[in-house]
C-alpha cells in the first residue's frame, strides 16, 4: 500500500472538509485520517473554527444612498431655482414699462353727455396710472395721468387696455395733466389750467431708496456679528444663512432696476424685486451648501 505524507493529507483536507474532492481522494484521505491522530485533530480544527458571518450591516451603503439622493434632488431645486430665476429676469424686463410721450393717439380726453370724463387709450398702451387730489376751492379735482407700452406688447400685439371713467362719481374733472418720467413738467390735456405760476412736476417716489437704505443697515449689522462669532462654527454658518437675505435683495434690486432706486411704480417693481430675491436667495443658499459639501470631499 502506497503510504502518502501527513502533509498532502492536511493539503487536501479543506477540500475534503468542503467536499470538494473525488471519491478516490476521499477514500485516501479517510483511510489516512483512520489512522492518524495528527491530521484528525488538524480536520476538527478546520470544522469547528468559528466562520465570521457575512457583514449584514447595510447602514453604511444606505447613508452613501441618502447623500447622493440629497445631492441628486438639490441639484433638481437648484436647476428649477435657476431657470425660474432667469424666466422671472425675462418677464419682468419684457413688461418693464416703457411711458409714452403724450399726444391724442395715446390717449384721447372727452365728457359724455352725463358729465364722466373718460380716457381712451390706443392698442400701443399696456397699462396706465393716475392720480387725483381736489383742487383748492374743493369744487373739483385735478387728475395726473400717465401711460406706457412694453416690450410684450410690442411682441405678441396683445389687446390695449380698455378705456376708463375718471369720474365714476360723477366728481367735477377740473383738469386732466398727463405726465412723463424725465422730470418734465406736466401736460395740461384737459381742463383749465390749475398752476399758472410755472406748472408742475410729477415726481418719482423714493420708497425703493429708503428700503435699500435699511437693507444695507441691515447687512452691516449682519456682518458685525458675523465677525463677533467667527469663533462658533455653528453660529457663523447661521448668520452667513441669514447674511444672505439682504445681500439677495440688493442683488434683486440691481437686476431688476439697475442702479435707480426711484420709482413711478413701487407695487409692480417692489413685487419684482421680493420675487427676484426670493428665488436669488434659494440659488445662493444651494450653492453655499454644494461649496460646502465640495470643500469638505477636498478635505477628506
Amino acid at each position: 500500500m502506497k503510504i502518502v505524507s501527513c502533509e498532502v493529507i492536511q493539503d487536501l483536507i479543506p477540500l475534503y472538509v468542503e467536499d470538494m474532492l473525488s471519491e478516490e481522494s476521499k477514500m485516501l484521505v479517510e483511510s489516512h485520517l483512520n489512522e492518524c491522530e495528527e491530521c484528525r485533530e488538524y480536520m476538527n480544527e478546520l470544522q469547528t473554527t468559528s466562520i465570521l458571518p457575512p457583514d449584514t450591516d447595510t447602514r453604511p451603503l444606505e447613508k452613501i444612498q441618502k447623500n447622493l439622493q440629497k445631492k441628486k434632488w438639490l441639484t433638481i431645486v437648484f436647476s428649477a431655482l435657476v431657470t425660474l430665476l432667469i424666466g422671472s429676469l425675462i418677464v419682468i424686463f419684457m413688461t418693464t414699462p416703457e411711458y409714452l410721450p403724450y399726444s391724442e393717439d395715446v390717449v384721447a380726453i372727452s365728457e359724455t353727455e352725463e358729465g364722466f370724463v373718460l380716457a381712451d387709450f390706443n392698442e400701443d398702451v399696456a397699462g396706465y396710472k393716475f392720480d387725483s387730489y381736489p383742487t383748492e376751492d374743493g369744487t373739483g379735482k385735478i387728475y395726473h395721468l400717465t401711460a406706457w407700452g412694453t416690450t410684450w406688447q410690442d411682441l405678441t400685439n396683445a389687446e390695449g387696455v380698455t378705456p376708463v371713467v375718471l369720474n365714476p362719481n360723477g366728481e367735477r374733472v377740473a383738469s386732466v395733466y398727463y405726465y412723463l418720467t424725465d422730470g418734465t413738467a406736466d401736460e395740461l390735456i384737459y381742463g383749465e389750467e390749475q398752476h399758472p405760476s410755472g406748472g408742475v412736476v410729477t415726481l418719482p417716489r423714493l420708497s425703493l431708496a429708503y428700503l435699500t437704505g435699511i437693507v444695507i443697515l441691515a447687512l452691516i449689522v449682519c456682518l458685525v456679528i458675523m465677525w463677533l462669532v467667527r469663533s462658533n462654527r455653528f453660529q457663523l454658518e447661521q448668520m452667513a444663512r441669514i447674511i444672505l437675505m439682504p445681500i439677495s435683495y440688493l442683488l434683486a434690486q440691481f437686476m431688476v432696476m439697475g442702479l435707480d432706486t426711484t420709482t413711478y411704480s413701487f407695487v409692480r417693481d417692489l413685487l419684482a424685486i421680493l420675487l427676484v430675491a426670493i428665488l436669488l436667495y434659494g440659488v445662493l443658499t444651494i450653492g453655499l451648501k454644494g461649496f460646502k459639501n465640495y470643500l469638505f470631499s477636498k478635505e477628506q
